[in-house]
């Protein structure tokens, strides 16, 4: 065997695989397409729940019950959201997380605001400016 002849072999092997790899792409973009797409459609659900979380949370801390009705009431309205806009199911540690965080963000955010507005001790002084007249 000769180069121009190894030449010719590495130049239809690769031909081979390069139309192996075009045609099983043309096979299977649809479903390629869509699992990018359902990625994407994930990546969206993250995100709307993380913005979504908060403002669930205070609801949830207004409304008052045991902790983990509280926490019922913010996965549920979550999952809630994300059905509406018709995005994928998050995993409910996932959704757990985000709710947990909030808490101590609120919680941290009420620890800055109770120093804040801490009435300051009531500094009086008290005079007295009747007149001792006495009578005798």
């Amino acid at each position: 065997m000769s180069f121009s002849h190894l030449l010719d072999l590495l130049v239809v092997a690769v031909s081979v695989a390069a139309v192996a790899i075009v045609s099983f792409y043309a096979k299977h973009k649809i479903e390629i397409d869509e699992r990018a797409a359902k990625g994407d459609r994930v990546a969206k659900a993250q995100q709307i729940a993380a913005q979504a979380v908060t403002p669930l949370v205070y609801q949830a801390e207004k409304r008052g019950g045991a902790g983990e009705e509280k926490m019922d009431f913010v996965i549920n309205g979550l999952n809630l959201i994300l059905s509406l806009a018709h995005l994928p199911a998050l995993p409910t540690s996932f959704l757990k997380g985000l709710a947990e965080k909030a808490v101590v963000a609120m919680k941290q955010t009420q620890a800055i605001a109770d120093t804040v507005d801490k009435p300051k001790p009531n500094k009086t002084i008290m005079a007295n400016f009747s007149s001792d007249n006495k009578s005798e």
